[in-house]
């Protein structure tokens, strides 16, 4: 049902319909922009970044290869807006604890607070990965990507994003485990 709705979106982008694109955005704009969010580090590059991401596929749409799936074509956008991006201004090191996935529900308070303490640590650990562990991370939880699809979103072979992603588990348990202690 859904890749029907995304295919007949994508003829319709095609054609020139911006309200399609609209449509066939919303479906990815949760991910994209916690993608984006958790890799560059604040709100004001995640949107930067996503704007950028926005006008490259709405520019290129008409180029893209239905033979390919397309959460991976506009992540692989992402992924090379999010890389400029961080080649040409300088990083904002600084861990927020802004989260765009935020959604209220009731939980025990003590649960919930454990839950939020855990959710900062990993954020935090995550912040201090180097950018391609941090990237492999994000893309798999984030993303929900295979590591092979992240592999061609990365342009990396897959046993590189399958090491990527080993070294940042290990690292986040590592801290996680020292800091439960």
């Amino acid at each position: 049902m859904v890749k029907a709705l995304e295919q007949n979106l994508i003829h319709r982008c095609r054609q020139g319909d911006p309200d399609s694109f609209g449509h066939l955005i919303k479906l990815y704009r949760k991910q994209l922009y916690g993608y984006l969010f958790r890799l560059l580090g604040n709100t004001v590059h995640a949107e930067e970044a996503m704007q950028e991401t926005l006008i490259k596929v709405w520019k290129g749409i008409k180029k893209y290869n239905e033979e390919q799936k397309f959460a991976s074509w506009l992540f692989t956008i992402a992924h090379n807006c999010a890389m400029d991006f961080l080649r040409i201004k300088k990083h904002d090191s600084q861990v927020t604890e802004e989260d765009p996935d935020n959604l209220p529900g009731y939980e025990n308070p003590a649960r919930q607070i454990e839950k939020e303490e855990l959710k900062i640590m990993i954020a935090k650990t995550v912040e201090t990965l180097p950018v391609q562990q941090k990237e492999v991370f994000l893309l798999r939880i984030e993303g929900d990507f295979s590591f092979k699809e992240i592999a061609q979103i990365m342009g990396s072979p897959l046993n590189t994003v399958l090491s990527h992603m080993n070294y940042a588990v290990k690292k986040i348990r590592k801290r996680v485990m020292y800091e439960s202690l």
